[in-house]
């Protein structure tokens, strides 16, 4: 499916949402929130098949194989990027830059079932990501996400449960499209 459109609206609104949460709770707290949505996440990748995950509504749209490399990338650069801000620390975000955060279209380095394990594993990790850390955490915000601007630590660990439900919709969508394996 083709990336949606963002309104400022909307994207006021999730700033919004993302710093006052995380302003307002503590990491444990906002655990259960970010730990349900990977877990729906996986839930919607349960019984899909090899040709179910590669197959794309159109040339240009994502197969729920992307999807699922989208979210493992982007979950493991979110994971020590939070632990850094959370001390107070520079994210190590390569040559990318913040765009390795949430990065494009690619695909899956990893068979079907072997990238769902590594998206199983990574969750169980990130789920920990947590352990240790600081709290309060160090909370000027930084770095700037592309859409969301400037955001600390548990705004980026909140910023991992919205990107999950956001890729939750896509993967029921895809799966919603005519001409989608049975």
């Amino acid at each position: 499916m083709p990336q949606r459109a963002i309104s400022n609206d909307e994207v006021q609104r999730v700033s919004s949402y993302l710093l006052g949460q995380a302003e307002k709770y503590s990491w444990l707290t906002l655990w259960p929130r970010v730990v349900a949505a990977r877990l729906e996440f996986l839930g919607t990748l349960d019984r899909v098949s090899v040709e179910q995950a590669a197959w794309k509504p159109g040339a240009d749209d994502w197969s729920i194989e992307e999807v699922a490399q989208h979210v493992l990338d982007g979950s493991r650069r979110n994971a020590d990027m939070i632990a850094n801000l959370a001390f107070g620390r520079e994210p190590n975000l390569g040559p990318q830059g913040i765009g390795a955060i949430d990065p494009a279209q690619r695909a899956a380095e990893l068979s079907w079932p072997e990238l769902v394990d590594a998206l199983r594993d990574d969750s169980r990790r990130f789920a920990n990501v947590i352990d240790g850390l600081p709290e309060p955490p160090a909370t000027e915000p930084r770095p700037s996400h592309p859409f969301f601007g400037p955001l600390h630590s548990r705004a980026w660990f909140m910023f991992q449960r919205v990107h999950d439900l956001d890729h939750v919709g896509q993967v029921n969508a895809i799966k919603e499209t005519e001409g989608y394996p049975s």
